[in-house]
């Protein structure tokens, strides 16, 4: 569909709202939600401008986690989102095969995905005092910020209005290998004049000496490597995989009665982490990380709806401030004890944007948003750190967009927009620099209710991706041969999909999705292997894929407590050499992504007031480049199980601390191999006991 012919359809469709608004049972900055439903348990499928939707409660999780997780870990248990450790040590996020720069975290309303790599690590975010974690699959909004591809992935941790009581929480965890947490927050409401005060806090400690080393072939086929034999300390653990990180928030809100609002949020965190060796290569990484420290800071204000000569509207603008300094140590060895170089990073973010809502005549919707970040990166490499001089990179981003719902007779609503999305790079460290980068996209998408408790969604997009100044500019400590002049990706997207969450099926307790895709990636990032070993990002592929996603959730009536869940991914991803034609053998096998990924769970009552709760998580077979080998090797399927108790004591019956909560769990109960990626095995065996009170 070409652009004149979409933006035609946007402003023929641009005639009614209000009906659909008055049955919409919730609205958000990526637009207007159609009854969205509830489902016991950690999953609530929903369908948002278009796209489909899963909402996870941090405390109705499959299997509990310790108090205050990590993102990483909460999206584990999570339909669709695939999350695997890199080389690096990060955590990467991938939904419908999209790779994790194209997934974009936001947090109180602000992308936290810019910046010197243009990705967020889940691992490092602090999850201290988020309630909810919200996934959006596909491209339902274009006014999340740029390079918005494959996702979005909303944290809220301001509070919001409707908290009456002062509360309290305390937790503390740890396993059988010594590694524990310590959480603490608690939020206040203070009755101001005209409205509302609310103040929230809190803090986390975590420790790990590391993760447990899996069983079974450590090796899984893949020759070259060595066999990990544990750390120094304890031949259990992975070696090089240790952490300790301090996490906290402060946020405050005021909310007036006339719908105003401001509000003010703090996060920061400081971590001493290792980077386990890759079991696969001759030569892998050593390296650790010794310090490691981010802080935010998100000022917001807006002026809720108000009445205007039009009809009424809204305002919010917002203003965020990101720092993160970092220090990497390559080492010469797996003893870890010579230093053979040194990279120190500091990351300066700021972010700021406006959104604006009003209604149109004939009650259609308009939402306009612009974002602007700006990044300044200084690298030093080498050599005496104190006294070396830093590389200074630079690289701003704009997005400026606006959208439409309109409903057409009660039960169906269209929305659409376009957006321009901008990239200029006006520091290069002395390498070549791109310019300016322009880039138009559009969306369109639509929801029908056919009949109650019967929901379809449609919807088709276009937008482009531009490359983050590690991809460009980056060796990553002689790992990788930079290139300045990489292309922007672009991506086409078509979704359609169907939710069953009404009338017989309500009554039964039953809530069903099916949501096919198909997309389409051109220019795509790929890296290769150069003869000297040396890894490089080229854009040379195009990648497809198509494929569907299930969800469903059972409540059986008449067993109190008891409700099942399941999901399904299955895709088919391909990547073809552009520069390759007439070759029928061109096509191969994306590198880390599994075209069939699965999960089950069972939560239910068990004995003398416990619930027990099981999940099976299952991961199909994958691919990646070997540089050893100089091939693509295969990684095996694999399926683990992780289960627990959970148990609840009243403590007191009035005031803060009343319920007391435990909880002791076991995960890869079969102590399975399961790789995130080549040579990085996820943990094995583990014993989690917790405690919290509130």
């Amino acid at each position: 569909m070409s652009l004149p012919r979409l933006l035609s359809l946007v402003v023929l469709s641009a005639t009614t709202l209000s009906q659909a608004a008055a049955q919409a049972t919730g609205a958000d900055s990526a637009g207007r939600r159609i009854e969205s439903v509830s489902v016991r348990g950690a999953r609530t499928p929903s369908v948002t401008g278009g796209a489909s939707v899963v909402v996870v409660r941090v405390d109705s999780l499959p299997v509990p986690l310790l108090p205050a997780p990590q993102l990483a870990d909460i999206l584990r248990q999570t339909a669709f989102v695939l999350v695997r450790q890199n080389s690096r040590g990060e955590m990467e996020i991938g939904i419908r095969g999209s790779d994790s720069r194209q997934a974009s975290v936001m947090l109180d309303g602000l992308p936290l995905s810019v910046g010197w790599d243009s990705r967020t690590d889940p691992a490092l975010i602090p999850t201290t005092g988020i309630q909810q974690v919200t996934v959006v699959r596909g491209l339902s909004t274009l006014l999340a910020g740029a390079n918005t591809l494959g996702g979005v992935i909303r944290l809220e941790l301001n509070p919001v209005r409707g908290a009456t009581a002062p509360s309290l929480q305390l937790g503390s965890g740890f396993d059988q290998y010594a590694s524990r947490v310590l959480s603490a927050t608690g939020s206040v409401p203070v009755k101001v004049a005209g409205g509302t005060l609310q103040v929230r806090g809190g803090v986390t400690n975590r420790q790990r000496d590391g993760f447990a080393l899996p069983g079974g072939d450590p090796g899984n086929g893949i020759s070259g490597g060595t066999v990990d034999s544990g750390s120094p300390d304890n031949s259990a653990l992975r070696t090089n995989s240790d952490l300790a990180q301090t996490d906290g928030f402060g946020a405050v809100r005021y909310d007036h009665r006339s719908g105003a609002h401001v509000s003010f949020t703090a996060t920061a965190y400081d971590a001493e982490r290792g980077v386990a060796p890759e079991q696969h290569l001759r030569s892998p990484r050593f390296w650790r990380y010794p310090s490691q420290t981010r802080s935010l800071g998100i000022l917001s204000a807006g002026t809720g709806v108000h009445r205007t000569g039009l009809g009424f509207g809204s305002l919010e603008v917002t203003a965020g401030q990101t720092t993160q300094d970092l220090e990497i140590e390559s080492y010469a060895n797996r003893t870890y004890t010579t230093v053979s170089s040194r990279e120190l990073g500091k990351e300066r973010n700021g972010i700021y944007r406006v959104q604006a809502t009003h209604t149109l005549p004939l009650n259609a919707q308009l939402r306009l948003a612009g974002t602007w970040s700006a990044v300044s990166y200084d690298e030093t490499l080498n050599a005496q750190l104190t006294t070396s001089a830093a590389t200074r990179f630079e690289q701003t981003l704009q997005s400026v967009g606006g959208e439409i719902d309109v409903p057409l007779f009660s039960r169906l609503l269209l929305s659409g927009g376009v957006v321009q999305d901008d990239a200029r790079t006006p520091k290069t460290g002395g390498r070549t620099s791109l310019g300016t980068l322009n880039k138009t996209g559009w969306r369109v998408g639509a929801t029908v209710q056919a009949v109650d408790g019967v929901r379809l969604h449609t919807s088709v997009s276009e937008r482009a991706r531009f490359a983050a100044l590690r991809e460009l500019y980056s060796g990553a400590l002689d790992r990788f041969d930079p290139n300045p002049l990489l292309r922007p990706e672009n991506l086409l997207a078509y979704e359609a999909g169907i939710t069953l969450d009404g009338g017989a099926f309500a009554q039964q307790g039953l809530q069903l999705q099916a949501t096919g895709f198909q997309h389409r990636l051109d220019d795509a990032v790929v890296r290769i292997t150069l003869p000297n070993r040396l890894f490089r990002r080229i854009n040379r592929d195009e990648i497809k894929s198509h494929g569907v996603e299930l969800l469903a959730s059972w409540t059986p009536v008449g067993w109190r407590g008891t409700s099942f869940t399941a999901d399904a991914t299955l895709q088919r991803i391909r990547v073809y050499d552009q520069t390759i034609t007439g070759n029928a053998n061109n096509e191969r096998r994306p590198e880390h992504n599994p075209e069939r990924r699965a999960s089950f769970s069972i939560v239910s009552p068990a004995f003398a007031g416990f619930n027990a709760s099981a999940m099976a998580r299952h991961v199909g077979v994958q691919y990646c480049q070997h540089p050893d080998l100089a091939r693509q090797v295969e990684l095996q399927a694999q399926t683990t199980a992780d289960a627990a108790l959970t148990r609840s004591f009243t403590v007191r019956r009035s005031g803060l601390l009343q319920r007391l909560s435990a909880l002791v769990a076991m995960d890869n109960i079969g102590n399975r191999t399961v790789y995130d990626q080549c040579g990085l095995p996820q943990p094995g065996r583990t014993i989690r006991f917790g405690l919290s009170l509130s």
